[in-house]
């Protein structure tokens, strides 16, 4: 279990996957750190790991969890959804180095692409995408943006909005040719994504 896993989404019960935002447990031997901010310096709980259950600090539960494999692990947390008793499944995934030979600066200047149901969308990045007229529409500053950023040997491709951060999705793989992601928030597992020429 040692290592960092990220949340890919969760389920509430409803048959609606959710995704709270970035959420990452990093698990050494039997002590665990659950961090909410991608920067990796607030800690949100400090936790212990037991052999089925997940304790806070101070003994009390935070969460059962169960191993599906060696890169999935799944906690049972009790909640409430619309008023009612509600275990939150919630789907972490094995963050593994990014398989790449290309530095930060050069899968900065590439631009791919991929498509869904018909769609292209691009990942283009460093690059403002909203034009003058929808920034001053909506009164913004800063409209939507795509960055690389990483944490350890992991890229991730982050999406900002009005400069704040919206989401970060970790690189599996990228060459110049295509960039895989994985654990895709509400998503299929893995997307890939062809450079543009």
């Amino acid at each position: 279990m040692n290592g960092k896993w990220i949340l890919k989404d969760i389920d509430s019960g409803n048959d609606k996957k959710g995704y709270p935002g970035f959420q990452m447990l990093e698990i050494k031997d039997a002590i665990a750190e659950f961090y909410t901010d991608f920067s990796l310096e607030k800690q949100a709980t400090h936790l212990k790991v037991l052999e089925s259950e997940i304790l806070t600090s101070k003994n009390g539960k935070f969460a059962k969890y169960k191993m599906i494999n060696d890169k999935h692990l799944k906690l049972f947390i009790d909640g409430k959804a619309n008023g009612k008793d509600a275990v939150f499944e919630c789907d972490f995934y094995r963050l593994e180095p990014t398989i790449t030979t290309l530095k930060k600066e050069e899968i900065e200047k590439l631009t791919f692409v991929f498509t869904e149901n018909g769609q292209e969308s691009e990942f283009e990045f460093n690059k403002e995408l909203w034009d003058k007229e929808l920034l001053e529409l909506f009164k913004n500053k800063e409209g939507e943006k795509k960055m690389i950023e990483k944490i350890d040997s992991t890229f991730f491709v982050s999406m900002y909005y009005d400069g704040k951060r919206n989401g970060s999705i970790p690189i599996k793989e990228v060459t110049t040719d295509f960039l895989k992601l994985y654990a895709i928030p509400t998503g299929q597992m893995e997307l890939i994504a062809y450079r543009k020429e």
